[in-house]
């Protein structure tokens, strides 16, 4: 037995675990509070990619869609056809969902589920990138380490679970040109790995607020047979304009850096993201809003980065 599989045959079991054990501790009951969580006088607004350090009950949803500009594709030749130098794009879709639910007033529970694709919008950017797709499935527990007046720090430990797979057109056509046994035009990869973190949070007064959030995590990686560790860490500057001048409209500008595989399939490389939120804030137990992110996310056969922009509906529902 190999060391990929001992180390995902070992974590697979232990969500079982958490969910019987989330069961018998009545992770089901209500909060005894439906109010956005607050530190201080200031009142925070999720954004994606940089978590908050509260253990409030919540539903979270996200659905996006990204593109990318004009790339120019490097594909070398197929037998006497040259592919070099053709420009296409590549779209990108993203959904997700989170349930929160407070087990003590310290501590709560959560799962986490993800979609997303990325694929060409015309032939030649399909041939370079293929149709790429990931599910994923994240458990975990949140646990408040100290909470002041105006500020609070939390750590996560939690297990991800993500379904890659890819479509490699271009690769599939070389492989049937020369003459390579059992050619496929599809892999699937399982990866598995286990994470903690810290999240942070400061409200400075009560229009403005920081926080900023790390994970570190081990587990497969895209190698076939290989372990390996990832990261993401994000900060922003979180503003409500509602308390201050009845304007019930929240600004939010965040940076985060990942190598997460759910983010890079790549190895070894790592994505910048840029994100403008704007968010309506004037109701207690929902905060709703449109995310814009500016991202150098890396993509297959493209020497550097390149960009993709990409608008997001994000809402939250606390109970």
């Amino acid at each position: 037995m190999n060391a990929r599989k001992t180390f995902g045959d070992q974590l697979r079991v232990i969500p079982v675990i958490l969910m019987v054990f989330f069961i018998g501790q009545g992770i089901w009951a209500q909060s005894d509070s439906i109010n956005r969580p607050s530190l201080g006088d200031h009142y925070f607004t999720p954004v994606s990619y940089s978590n908050l350090p509260f253990t409030d009950s919540y539903l979270s949803t996200l659905t996006g869609y990204g593109q990318t500009t004009d790339l120019v594709h490097q594909l070398g030749s197929i037998g006497n056809i040259d592919l070099r130098g053709l420009k296409g794009k590549v779209a990108f879709i993203d959904m997700g969902f989170i349930y929160q639910q407070r087990v003590r007033d310290w501590m709560a529970a959560y799962v986490s589920l993800g979609f997303s694709a990325r694929l060409g919008t015309e032939l030649q950017s399909i041939l370079a990138q293929g149709v790429n797709t990931l599910s994923n499935f994240e458990i975990g527990w949140h646990i408040r380490l100290l909470k002041r007046d105006k500020y609070a720090i939390s750590t996560i430990v939690q297990l991800q679970n993500n379904q890659a797979s890819f479509i490699n057109v271009l690769g599939f056509v070389r492989d049937v040109i020369n003459d390579f046994p059992e050619p496929s035009i599809t892999e699937n990869i399982p990866l598995l790995s286990a994470a903690s973190g810290l999240r942070f949070a400061w409200g400075l007064s009560e229009l403005v607020g920081f926080k900023a959030s790390t994970n570190l995590a081990y587990g497969e990686s895209y190698t076939r047979g290989e372990n390996g560790f990832s990261f993401k860490a994000g900060a922003g500057i979180d503003l409500d304009f509602n308390p201050r001048y009845s304007v019930p409209v929240g600004l939010l500008v965040n940076y985060s850096i990942s190598s997460m595989p759910d983010i890079v399939y790549i190895e070894g490389k790592k994505a910048q993201m840029g994100q403008v939120k704007i968010a309506y804030t004037g109701a207690s137990d929902f905060n709703i809003g449109i995310e814009y992110s500016y991202q150098k996310i890396p993509l297959f056969e493209q020497t550097t980065p390149p960009t993709v922009q990409s608008i997001a509906l994000a809402v939250r529902y606390y109970f």
